[in-house]
């Protein structure tokens, strides 16, 4: 939405308005959720739902381009962009994430590439994820290879990357030979509310521990079971006053079956403040994934101490908030240290 508003007010010395045409690929329940988008921009707004079924149907139809990509491209949305470009042309195109832009060969044969600056604002780098995950599945590393290769292709046909933080650029100047003057560092915007939280000693719920994540993602599920199986039992075994609060949209069957007393599963929530003000810690304990974490920086913005892995902590500068380890055990010692701390 930030990015929207910059380019739709981008002309505003210009007495005629700028058009943005917004193409939208995402989960129905996402897509039913972004009433902002529809109320803003509802006149210019194609939105296409994706169901785990197509994914799997698009990636059949598709497999000569890796699975993160092919998923996200479907033969309708296809047609819906060449008679966009047949009736417009872009000053800018512009790829929110990377996959969106499985796109691009079919832009750049329909446009005069000199005329239109194509952008790609790159949230994580896909192959280092993947990289990460091949180390327990051996069998990804194919994927890894078909990644890395699609992504370099992809990132050097465009005028502009778009990155969250000093090493995501460094690992596409480095990995990919990106050129850097293509690279522009443009840290995240975090939620508005995040401003608005006001923590006050007296309000903060002694022992309780936030996990503030949209659940619907798999490395979020992931991180949420492996910090209760390995670190919140022990917790609860050295004082049944704790609690987890795991606040975010789309949790699975998987997660709900972990509430109870101590383990506090919100779904989503539309103003979360209250949990930022009343939690003594934030939590990040990702153990897959890539890029800098938007729900670190914002329990850290937020003033809670935070502990992360070194995946959860990824890209972020040094903070006396921060708490990096990848043992569940030092989270314990951790936990109680700050807990117990007045």
């Amino acid at each position: 939405m930030h990015n929207l508003e910059k380019y739709h007010s981008a002309n505003y010395n210009n007495p005629i308005d700028t058009t943005v045409d917004i193409i939208v690929i995402a989960n129905r329940e996402e897509i039913n959720a972004a009433t902002d988008l529809v109320n803003k921009y509802g006149d210019r707004l194609f939105t296409y739902s994706l169901s785990k079924s197509n994914k799997i149907i698009n990636c059949l139809g598709n497999l000569s381009i890796p699975f993160k990509f092919s998923t996200r491209y479907k033969t309708v949305l296809a047609k819906q962009i060449k008679e966009l470009l047949k009736q417009n042309t872009y000053d800018i195109i512009h790829f929110e994430y990377s996959h969106a832009a499985v796109y691009l060969d079919l832009i750049k044969n329909q446009i005069n590439s000199e005329n239109t600056r194509i952008i790609i604002s790159i949230h994580d780098i896909i192959s280092q994820s993947f990289l990460r995950k091949s180390q327990k599945k051996p069998i990804l590393g194919i994927e890894v290879a078909r990644l890395f290769n699609f992504e370099k292709n992809l990132y050097s046909k465009v005028n502009e990357l778009w990155v969250l933080s000093t090493k995501d650029r460094n690992i596409l100047t480095s990995l990919f030979n990106i050129p850097e003057n293509k690279i522009i560092i443009k840290p995240p915007r975090l939620s508005n509310f995040i401003y608005q939280v006001e923590r006050n000693t007296e309000k903060i719920e002694k022992k309780s521990l936030l996990f503030w994540a949209a659940m619907n993602r798999p490395e979020n599920e992931q991180a949420a079971i492996k910090f209760i199986q390995n670190c919140f039992i022990n917790l609860l075994e050295i004082d049944s006053k704790y609690k987890l609060y795991i606040v975010g949209s789309n949790p699975s069957v998987k997660i709900k079956k972990l509430a109870s007393k101590n383990i506090i599963v919100t779904g989503f929530i539309e103003n979360p403040t209250h949990f930022f003000e009343n939690a003594q810690i934030g939590i990040v304990p990702l153990v897959q994934g890539a890029g800098i974490k938007l729900k670190t920086l914002e329990m850290l913005q937020a003033g809670l101490p935070v502990i992360a892995t070194s995946i959860g902590a990824e890209g972020i500068e040094t903070s006396k908030n921060l708490f990096v380890s990848d043992n569940f055990d030092d989270w314990v010692n951790i936990i109680t240290n700050l807990t117990q701390a007045k």
